[in-house]
């Protein structure tokens, strides 16, 4: 599958009506809407909350704004979170209307015609930034504990197939983004993650991804390991294109084998941290680099392209995240080949 510079959003944005909020993802983003998150209208909506329901021992302290397991009430609950794992029981794991209220006009929207979108799109927080944010009762996060990091993976995964299944009632063509914005943590000092667990935990997510026969992305809104994610066996890339497109390049003969494959890049070339810039501008930053790469040896037409901002714009003023999103917008428009579809 090839894309032609098609604009999407990562997911979060500042609005707290669902309803008014789907309506601007499908006039903003026709060709592939999201399902929005809604962090100002709920703590429940916080992407590392908004999966967490039904975990093992699970605290969450809406007043305070503050999520944490309770180790002890875990370990009473573990066996029967296995059992239903176990037996897959998809439905026990759905995601509350209270955790993600967007996504239900949206099915709705998509499922009574209202808006006939060639793909729709979902996500859900990958296993290394969920198991690092959610800490035990010490504060320590549960990455540490070698249970919990486990019964965190195997929760997400029937949190994901969950979501596409409900998804796929509505369009055959879903795609799936894993939000991962700690994977900059692997090889950092400040933190030990081991690189082989993170591939392994990583990888377990994105096969149940791909089992739903749906594409699968990764996002990632910091300077990691690019070598690293672009050998996972994921369909897109998501980055911050703006900050960080002259790192990402460098790594050619990598990018190269990756489309080989099939690979798309979804480049985060519209900024979220509060710089101007013209369409013009952003056009050319992202041009100069696919130029970058073709000169490198990479065939233009073997890039595989969508535009998205640099990062969720769920903490930003509503006027200026409308700006940011219609700036996405705009600039996958100028790119688009018109003799090319996805």
């Amino acid at each position: 599958m090839k894309f032609n510079f098609e604009a999407t959003g990562v997911g979060s944005l500042p609005f707290t009506d669902p309803e008014k909020s789907c309506s601007f993802i499908f006039e903003t983003f026709p060709d592939i809407p999201f399902w929005p998150q809604l962090p100002r209208r709920s703590f429940l909506e916080n992407m590392y909350v908004q999966y967490a329901e039904g975990f093992p021992g699970l605290l969450v302290d809406e007043k305070n704004r503050a999520v944490s397991v309770d180790t002890v009430k875990a370990q009473r609950e573990i066996e029967r979170f296995y059992e239903r794992y176990l037996e897959r029981d998809i439905e026990s794991f759905g995601i509350a209307r209270d955790h993600a209220a967007g996504l239900f006009p949206f099915l709705e929207t998509v499922r009574s015609g209202k808006a006939r979108p060639p793909f729709v799109k979902g996500h859900i927080t990958g296993p290394i930034s969920f198991a690092l944010s959610i800490t035990d009762e010490n504060k320590q996060p549960i990455i540490y504990h070698p249970e919990l990091f486990e019964c965190a993976v195997k929760l997400l995964t029937l949190k994901v197939v969950w979501q596409i299944r409900k998804l796929k009632s509505v369009s055959n063509n879903v795609i799936i983004f894993i939000d991962e914005p700690h994977l900059v943590s692997i090889g950092s000092g400040y933190i030990n993650i081991d690189a082989n667990q993170a591939k392994e935990r990583l990888e377990e997510l994105i096969a149940a991804i791909k089992a739903e026969d749906v594409v699968c992305g990764i996002h990632c809104c910091g300077n990691t390991d690019w070598p690293f994610l672009l050998s996972r066996p994921i369909d897109i890339l998501n980055f911050d294109a703006y900050n960080f497109i002259k790192q990402f390049i460098i790594f050619d003969k990598d990018i190269k084998k990756f489309l080989a494959r099939g690979g798309s890049v979804a480049w985060g070339i519209v900024p979220t941290s509060g710089d101007k810039e013209t369409k013009s501008a952003l056009t050319a930053r992202l041009e100069d680099a696919i130029t970058g790469l073709t000169k490198k040896g990479i065939d233009r037409e073997m890039i595989s392209s969508l535009v998205t901002p640099s990062c969720g714009v769920g903490t930003i003023d509503e006027t200026t995240a409308a700006g940011i999103l219609t700036m996405a917008r705009e600039v996958s428009r100028g790119l688009m080949n018109p003799n090319r579809t996805a």
